[in-house]
């Protein structure tokens, strides 16, 4: 995660695009926000205009921080 963090922006998104795992999307005040999972770890995209402009990355490993997007994890699969 440390070296995810230190890496420039670009590096950053064609990471997640080529090796994230999608998990969902939300809006949250003026942004859309886009949840990938990376190796242990959580990255946030905060949008102003959806898949255009990325105002902010938030990088964090807390599962607490999933629940906004608890509705949109198919675990369908899972449940046998």
């Amino acid at each position: 995660m440390l070296n995810f963090q230190v890496m420039d922006e670009n590096k950053k998104i064609n990471i997640l695009y080529r090796q994230g795992i999608y998990i969902g999307k939300r809006k949250f005040l003026n942004f859309c926000t886009v949840l990938y999972q990376l190796d242990s770890f959580y990255v946030e995209l905060y949008y102003k205009k959806y898949r255009t402009y990325i105002d902010k990355i938030r990088v964090f490993e807390s599962t607490e921080l999933l629940e906004p997007y608890l509705d949109q994890i198919d675990v369908e699969h899972l449940v046998t």
